[in-house]
């Protein structure tokens, strides 16, 4: 493999960038060559890199602590973090089978099982650590090679009960995804983490997002005050625990990931198993 440039990518020392795989609001995630140990690593680059600011290194920082406190099969390794030239960096694990955003239309029950139960298992890892992730999502539900889950993006987790000023308008974590309280600016709780995988829940079963509005103000209202949709019929199983998952009250909910990960093992050999 030449370790030459791509022509028109990034060009960060120490890694040889092939290809652009991700992109979010704040940065963009390349697949990329570690030079010295020619390893394939995700490399992501703040967006902003030729013009740093004080929110994106300290988001490329906190990703790198948490998820190197939580190292494990449940979530993607880090490598490494820092500044070259202008541009801010984080080099993580490459997940091979891409993530969950890529998988559109409803799901089979016995693959949402699965993967909800995987991240579940993710979120447990998270909370008993004192973390919460603050933006579970599809895109930030990698696979590997070997068909395992595991969690990415920890740009906007904080410790337990850790408390954030919101600038007026802003909304931690993806709107689409985050729990009304998050939104509201309360202290990092984990079961705004559980509201989060339960609108992913719900997503890959019906085929789209029960809250779907298009403006943030619509989103923040449908999250506060609208209703749980029903479920197609064929889904009934799992309207008890996407109903709880999405309570609008926290203490209404599962607490944690353990909480969820218990409720999905009693569901485990029942119709939801058996009707896929």
């Amino acid at each position: 493999m030449t370790t030459s440039a791509t022509p028109g990518l990034p060009q960060v020392a120490g890694y040889r960038l092939e290809a652009e795989i991700g992109r979010g609001r704040r940065s963009t995630v390349y697949l990329a060559w570690h030079l010295d140990t020619m390893h394939r690593v995700a490399l992501k680059l703040a967006r902003n890199g030729s013009d740093r600011t004080f929110a994106a290194a300290v988001s490329f920082q906190v990703e790198f602590e948490a998820q190197a406190a939580l190292a494990g099969p449940d979530v993607i390794r880090v490598f490494d973090t820092g500044r070259t030239g202008r541009q801010d960096f984080l080099a993580m694990e490459y997940a091979a089978g891409g993530s969950m955003a890529a998988h559109r239309g409803a799901l089979g029950h016995t693959m949402v099982l699965s993967v909800v139960s995987q991240a579940a298992r993710a979120l447990r890892r998270i909370h008993e650590h004192g973390w919460v992730h603050r933006d579970v999502k599809p895109a930030n539900m990698l696979l590997r090679a070997d068909g395992g889950l595991a969690l990415a993006d920890f740009g906007c987790a904080r410790r337990a009960g850790e408390d954030e000023a919101l600038a007026q308008g802003s909304v931690t974590g993806t709107p689409l995804y985050a729990a009304p309280e998050q939104s509201g600016g309360a202290p990092a709780h984990p079961a705004a983490d559980v509201y989060s995988l339960g609108i992913c829940t719900y997503q890959m079963l019906a085929g789209e997002p029960p809250f779907p509005g298009q403006t943030l103000a619509e989103l923040l209202g449908q999250h506060l005050l609208a209703p749980v949709p029903r479920l197609a019929s064929a889904h009934a199983a799992w309207q008890p625990l996407v109903d709880t998952m999405l309570a609008k009250d926290p203490h209404d909910r599962p607490a944690d990931g353990q909480a969820v990960l218990s409720q999905l093992q009693r569901m485990e050999n029942t119709s939801i198993r058996n009707s896929s």
